[in-house]
């Protein structure tokens, strides 16, 4: 090796143990630090093997290093899938006309504060390996590491079912923490504002052109502006007005008061907000508050109380607002089930 291909070598040496050191001091995760030592010594100084050659078998020692060979794919795979990026697929119509099912979509999980799994069967690559039928579900599953951008909203992120542990969802935030939230014949409202239609938001329309039978027919905001107007006179969004058990509403106790196109006023939990709660308005919080924030709160008919939320909380729902399983019916989405930020998708339409 020549003197310049030496001075090459120390540089990125220094450049990523620089980079492993940074990374130390933002995860403190002393186990994993470790490892990428290991391997930074593997490929640069290579002091521990020359420390194993000196003292192993000859044989064992070629079967070892072999083996760390075969195995660093793997370990690159889930260091950058479970800190920095990871690929999702999407499996669903809930955001059309913005994905499509059998896309896929890179996100970015260092913005908002990498996830650190707690259990094994959350770890990418080799978590299915640990998953067990009829396992309980589990609410504490991340840490959240230091973030380095706020969730924004209207953002579109990948964040872990609160229904089912083994799954992730992609929707767009559309409730922040602190706000208040309705939705008033499909047009959502943020603390009592409108909030802007995207052009890719997709309703579900009554179209009674055939023979007189009404049809439902599916268009994005842009493509119904393009239709004529012979045609658009056909068309009656497919707004539900009466409550029905036909669309499962979140909180339960409201199923017979509000529908997923006229929904709440809802307040969205923030953390150090403190909201009074009593009979009427418990049904909305209590599950959140055992399951998220260990609390166990029982009131009588006329007791209230003051809590105070420990997390933030965000309200989620799909661009193709009426194929979507969203917060409207599943409820709020805790900060650190927040896995990252769409950044980029792979569309195989």
């Amino acid at each position: 090796m020549t003197s310049f291909h030496k001075k090459i070598n120390r540089v990125i040496f220094f450049i990523l143990f620089t980079l492993v050191f940074l990374f130390y001091l933002w995860s403190q995760l002393i186990g994993v630090t470790f490892f990428l030592l290991i391997i930074l010594d593997f490929f640069f100084t290579k002091f521990i093997q020359k420390f194993l050659k000196n003292r192993l078998d000859q044989n064992f020692y070629q079967i070892l290093k072999y083996s760390l060979l075969i195995v660093l794919p793997f370990v690159f795979a889930i260091f950058i899938r479970t800190f920095l990026f990871d690929i999702y697929f999407v499996p669903s119509s809930s955001m059309e006309r913005t994905l499509f099912p059998n896309d896929y979509v890179l996100i970015n999980k260092i913005s908002y504060g990498t996830k650190i799994p707690k259990h094994m069967i959350d770890i990418p690559v080799i978590g299915s390996l640990f998953k067990k039928d009829n396992e309980p579900h589990i609410y504490d599953l991340y840490r959240s590491l230091k973030r380095f951008k706020d969730l924004k909203r209207e953002d579109i992120v990948v964040f872990k079912s609160v229904t089912d542990n083994a799954k992730s969802l992609i929707k767009r935030i559309i409730g922040m923490p602190g706000d208040t939230l309705s939705i008033d014949n499909t047009t959502v409202k943020i603390n009592n504002i409108l909030l802007e239609d995207k052009p890719e938001y997709s309703y579900s329309y009554m179209d009674n052109t055939q023979n007189k039978m009404f049809l439902t027919q599916n268009y994005s905001n842009k493509e119904y502006n393009t239709l004529n107007l012979a045609l658009k006179k056909n068309l009656e969004k497919n707004i539900t007005q009466k409550p029905s058990w036909s669309f499962y509403i979140f909180p339960y106790s409201k199923q017979l008061e509000w529908t997923r196109d006229n929904y709440g006023p809802l307040i969205i939990p923030k953390k150090g907000m403190i909201i009074t709660l009593n009979k009427d308005n418990l049904p909305i919080y209590d599950k959140l508050i055992s399951q998220y924030e260990n609390e166990k709160i029982t009131l009588s008919d006329n007791e209230i109380y003051n809590y105070t939320f420990k997390n933030n909380y965000y309200f989620m729902m799909g661009d193709n607002r009426h194929a979507s399983i969203d917060s409207r019916v599943f409820g709020f989405v805790p900060e650190n089930y927040v896995q990252g930020k769409l950044i980029y998708k792979y569309s195989n339409n």
